[in-house]
């Protein structure tokens, strides 16, 4: 046939060229993400209803493995997909530091979920923050102040705090949320991770948006879904070498994520 015309000449050309092989061909691109055929829906007061169906995709080592708060960081499209291969994946610092993923998990929602607003995630951070005296001790001798404030010996006061929650969509307010949300992934910090999604709960809210990946041009889409329990891994896609290159590759093709002008 035609196309095995094709494929004769390419394993002919191939032939006698230093370092290849008879019948070796040429690498073609390999699918390493699932595309969702669902759309995202934005409600009128901001916050958004990802339908049943949804399919995210992450990089993980078994299967759903949710973080010490009982949360799961997911994304969806094929940049952030090949993002989270690049840092997630099995490098070797990753191998090193006991990080790597070994597999891209592709996740489907069972029931919708809904999704707070930027605004909701800022005001709720904000106010667990005023009303925890111990957190807010705990966050003002963290270098997560400092990324907020600039300056290792400022703390956050209770008036940045009232001002912030004054005006959630000011730049302050959204660098203090940026600096709460930072200690989300961290496990020393999964006892008030676990409360703070709670305040989320309560309000009917099965996500928030991953406000430090996105601002800090990680991920264009990143979400913490906090009723992970409506998730489930359909499929997965090991991370080869081929595939860890597709994603590089890709990568170099599409727009860079830079650092949000509100967080510098």
């Amino acid at each position: 046939s035609t196309s095995r015309g094709g494929e004769l000449m390419e394993e002919l050309q191939h032939y006698g060229v230093k370092g290849m092989k008879w019948g070796r061909r040429k690498q073609k691109d390999v699918s390493f993400h699932k595309e969702s055929n669902q759309k995202i829906i934005t409600n009128k007061d901001g916050s958004q209803t990802i339908p049943k169906g949804f399919v995210f995709n992450r990089v993980g080592r078994m299967p759903l493995d949710v973080n010490a708060s009982g949360a799961l960081y997911v994304s969806h499209g094929k940049a952030d997909a090949a993002r989270y291969i690049k840092s997630l994946g099995p490098t070797t610092m990753g191998k090193l530091l006991g990080t790597a993923g070994d597999k891209v998990q592709h996740i489907s929602v069972k029931s919708s979920l809904k999704m707070a607003s930027d605004e909701e995630v800022a005001k709720g951070v904000i106010t667990y923050l005023d009303k925890n005296p111990k957190f807010l001790d705990k966050f003002n001798t963290s270098l997560y102040s400092a990324a907020v404030t600039g300056d290792f010996e400022k703390n956050i006061s209770k008036e940045d705090i009232k001002k912030a929650l004054a005006n959630p969509k000011s730049k302050e307010s959204v660098k203090l949320a940026f600096g709460v949300t930072a200690t989300l992934a961290n496990p020393d910090y999964a006892d008030d991770s676990r409360k703070i999604y709670s305040t989320f709960k309560d309000k009917g809210y099965d996500a928030i948006p991953d406000t430090y990946d996105i601002l800090t041009g990680t991920s264009q889409t990143a979400m913490i879904v906090i009723n992970p329990d409506k998730l489930s891994i359909t499929s997965t896609t090991v991370i080869t070498k081929d595939v860890m290159k597709s994603a590089k590759t890709y990568l170099k093709s599409v727009e860079k994520l830079t650092v949000s002008d509100l967080v510098k």
